[in-house]
């Protein structure tokens, strides 16, 4: 279960999401918004290539995990 943290803009403060469940983001004007499995949305302060390199980083270690745990 990856997670990734993200700071609220509406109510503020910080939310931890699984990244599994995030369907696509998208930036309007200013604010950048999360959709989610559930039709829940989140506008948070990141931008979208913060959210982007978060979530390839996480997938990237979860391969690299895989790959040394199945051994040479």
């Amino acid at each position: 279960m990856p997670l990734i943290k993200l700071n609220r803009i509406n109510k503020g403060g910080e939310i931890v999401v699984n990244s599994d469940h995030i369907l696509f983001v998208e930036v309007e004007s200013r604010a950048t918004t999360v959709h989610m499995t559930g039709n829940l949305l989140f506008s948070v302060e990141e931008p979208l290539d913060s959210i982007a390199a978060k979530v390839e980083m996480i997938e990237a270690a979860r391969f690299k995990n895989a790959i040394q745990q199945s051994g040479p």
